[in-house]
């Protein structure tokens, strides 16, 4: 089976007692995949604000499904929640980097209404799982940069960029031409066969092309391409025995970083961590980002 033609199963997150307050299908700009759900602990304050991007190779997935669940832990240290949808890609169009436009403009409706929701929008971290990594890691560079790569028709953008404070990227894919290199490297089978060609999510994304044959494509797609010295803390969570997504591919962002921005990231590849969010939910990495996001 190709990862395109996987069926896409809707499991809804499990709503902790936490969640106080809940605002559902809250639309962000004009496409029907631009809605939000926002989640509020018990007060009356103003939030720190975690805005959480699901993963699916960009050819699936939906806001609030049981992939916020990591992120829903955070409700209970005071944070607000905020579970985007994305338009996607599929195996006939493709969106890509569209999604980034979305990104902006969820954060700038979230900006314009932090009020009516209880948010502080100068706190502001993203979080994402598997393309949701990619897409929270390239959203923040290109922010940071002043730029902002897609677009959403009729749709203009505040002319401030968001300001993102923290980062964290669970196994994500960044260099879309390095999987195959890397699979052979760790002496992993790769889970797709089809992983390195046009028919892979990463070949849909790069307008049904074969990565190594757009180089161009794969370096817009990669946020190591728009780091800067301005780029906020990130922290990079990969397992080593992902045979969707090699851990090599973090580790090389990682090194990118550390060589471009410095110091401010912080590493976690877990031994026997495979591909989903089944390996990443527990109270060790909770604690791990819960501590990133406070003390950096």
């Amino acid at each position: 089976m190709l990862f395109q033609d996987k069926p896409n199963i809707f499991v809804p997150a499990t709503i902790p007692v936490t969640a106080t307050t809940i605002f559902k299908d809250i639309n962000y700009a004009p496409d029907a995949r631009h809605t939000l759900d926002v989640y509020l602990p018990d007060g009356h304050q103003d939030f720190p604000v975690i805005v959480d991007i699901y993963g699916g190779g960009l050819l699936r997935g939906q806001k609030s499904s049981a992939k916020l669940n990591p992120s829903l832990r955070f409700l209970a240290d005071q944070f607000a929640i905020i579970s985007i949808n994305y338009r996607l890609n599929d195996p006939l169009t493709n969106q890509f980097p569209n999604q980034i436009a979305d990104i902006r403009a969820a954060l700038d409706f979230l900006s314009l209404n932090a009020t009516q929701y209880r948010l502080d929008m100068t706190d502001l971290t993203l979080i994402g799982e598997s393309s949701g990594a990619q897409l929270a890691v390239l959203a923040a560079a290109t922010f940071t940069k002043q730029h902002t790569i897609g677009n959403i028709p009729n749709v203009t953008f505040n002319p401030t960029f968001p300001m993102i404070k923290h980062v964290i990227a669970l196994y994500g894919p960044y260099q879309l031409d390095q999987f195959n290199h890397q699979f052979k490297k760790l002496g992993i089978t790769p889970k797709f066969s089809e992983t390195g060609t046009a028919k892979s999510f990463e070949g849909i994304m790069l307008q049904h092309q074969s990565p190594k044959d757009v180089p161009d494509l794969v370096s817009q797609a990669n946020p190591a391409t728009y780091f800067t010295n301005n780029m906020p803390p990130l922290m990079l969570i990969a397992g080593k025995k992902d045979s969707v997504v090699p851990y090599l591919q973090s580790v090389q962002l990682a090194e990118t970083y550390r060589a471009i921005v410095g110091d401010s990231i912080e590493t976690h590849w877990l031994p026997y961590g495979v591909h989903g969010p089944k390996d990443y939910n527990n109270e060790a990495i909770h604690t791990q980002k819960l501590a990133f996001i406070t003390q950096n």
